[in-house]
């Protein structure tokens, strides 16, 4: 970075301040969360702009600063061939679209990978609009992204109006997710998507509401996690069945008909889910289940490898089947959702991770002693949308814990898990103290009945 990345910057802030104070503003009497809205956007904001600055002068490179270099030479490719920018912008990349660049536009990266090529020809054009500079790239693609985690907030704004300062600090003060989050990269804008794509099930499948457009919402979040991420769909699709199913039983009123079809919904749906993760496992190619399993134990075994200067973990051997996947269970889930531990910290990034795992693990263990473990599950049952957070959390955690046994991108791409993991332990202690604060009123109206029986003479 030099002087111009930072010159525009206080310009564009300036005025994502002023468009969202104006926003705020405009909802804040029929939405009291909206009080919010600025401060959150800017915390975001704010995580971009240190992501720059570690991945700058602390790493001194990596995949954000590929990424924008990338959105530069496909800027310069613009300017000398229009048509085939264009093109490359609409996912052409024929060998001789990529034949135009030349010495003087450069050669961008990942263009023999279309997934990472995605987010380079996503940022492009917000790398126009941000004048070439590597900061207001950063900050404009956080002001578009951070439009789905408020989407989010609103969602569960609606479902538990009384936990609007915890789902705050969740969704938004997270350091790891603030930090990773925020930057040029894959995890923004699949994190953003995920949002979006909780947030159109639960308006169009769940509530049925503005059912086309939250169709629209949830076609192309799929297409943004599917194209970047598409392992994060399969983590996705078994918390949105059980979300869905147990709407649907919550709405039949007569307790054993709905109790008597719960084993009979389970099968059908996971025989359904099933066929469709095997549908879009032959539509995916090499990203059916099959394969992943396969790159998992080449991926974790290559990565264990000394070379890597110790920045790894070992979840032990396993090979590509099912049963032996199962056995790594707990460990993988450990470490996807607590690793690195604190004493695993190699560098200032890492210790910041540690001390956030070091009070997730506290935080944990509070609440599965207060609920003496057996409760969870009851409680979990009490709303669709944790079945559906739980599951999303423990599934994705354990798939990260699996696969990736390198802290850099463990810490990376664990964060969605750590999120909806957070939420799931806020909403659980809320019907916890709920539940409590229940039986205490019903133990006083109870010694108040006695009291008042004896009182009156009937003891």
């Amino acid at each position: 970075m030099d002087i111009f990345d930072f010159l525009p910057l206080p310009f564009y802030l300036a005025f994502i301040y002023l468009v969202s104070k104006w926003n705020a503003n405009r909802h804040i009497e029929n939405e009291p969360h909206y009080k919010y809205y600025t401060s959150a956007l800017f915390v975001k904001i704010l995580g971009g702009i240190l992501f720059c600055m570690v991945y700058t002068y602390y790493y001194g490179g990596g995949d954000t600063i590929n990424y924008y270099n990338s959105d530069v030479t496909m800027l310069k490719l613009m300017q000398k061939d229009f048509g085939k920018f264009f093109s490359l912008e609409m996912g052409d990349l024929s060998s001789e679209n990529l034949a135009a660049f030349d010495i003087n536009t450069g050669w961008p990266s990942y263009y023999k990978d279309s997934r990472a090529f995605l987010v380079v020809r996503m940022t492009t054009p917000i790398c126009f609009l941000g004048l070439r500079s590597f900061l207001v790239t950063t900050v404009l693609l956080d002001w578009i992204c951070f439009l789905g985690f408020w989407k989010l907030y609103k969602l569960l704004c609606s479902e538990f109006p009384e936990l609007r300062k915890q789902f705050i600090w969740a969704l938004f003060f997270i350091p790891s997710v603030v930090f990773w989050g925020s930057g040029l990269m894959k995890d923004t804008i699949t994190l953003s998507a995920i949002c979006w794509f909780t947030y159109s099930i639960y308006k169009g499948l769940i509530l049925k509401q503005n059912i086309l457009m939250n169709i629209l919402y949830l076609l192309i979040s799929v297409y943004f996690i599917i194209s970047i991420k598409s392992y994060i769909l399969y983590t996705l699709l078994p918390g949105v069945f059980l979300w869905w199913m147990f709407s649907q039983l919550k709405t039949i009123k007569i307790p054993f008909i709905r109790i008597g079809l719960v084993p009979m919904l389970l099968a059908v749906g996971f025989f359904s889910l099933f066929a469709l993760l095997k549908e879009l496992g032959n539509e995916m190619g090499k990203f059916n289940v099959n394969e992943i399993l396969d790159r998992v134990v080449i991926t974790q075994q290559d990565l264990v490898k000394d070379y890597y200067g110790g920045n790894t973990f070992d979840v032990g051997k396993f090979d590509a089947s099912i049963p032996s996947m199962i056995r790594k269970f707990p460990i993988a889930l450990v470490s996807g959702l607590f690793r690195p531990f604190i004493w695993e910290s190699r560098n200032p990034v890492m210790l910041v991770s540690g001390i956030e795992n070091l009070i997730l693990i506290i935080y944990t263990f509070i609440i599965l002693l207060r609920l003496r473990v057996f409760r969870l599950f009851s409680i979990l049952f009490k709303n669709p949308f944790l079945l559906y957070s739980f599951s999303f959390a423990i599934f994705l955690g354990y798939s990260v814990g699996i696969s990736t046994p390198n802290f850099g991108s463990l810490v990376r791409y664990r964060i969605p898990s750590i999120l909806f993991y957070v939420l799931t332990l806020i909403i659980v202690k809320y019907y916890y103290d709920l539940g409590k604060k229940q039986q205490e009123e019903k133990e006083k109206e109870e010694v108040f009945r006695l009291q008042h029986r004896n009182d009156n003479g009937f003891i």
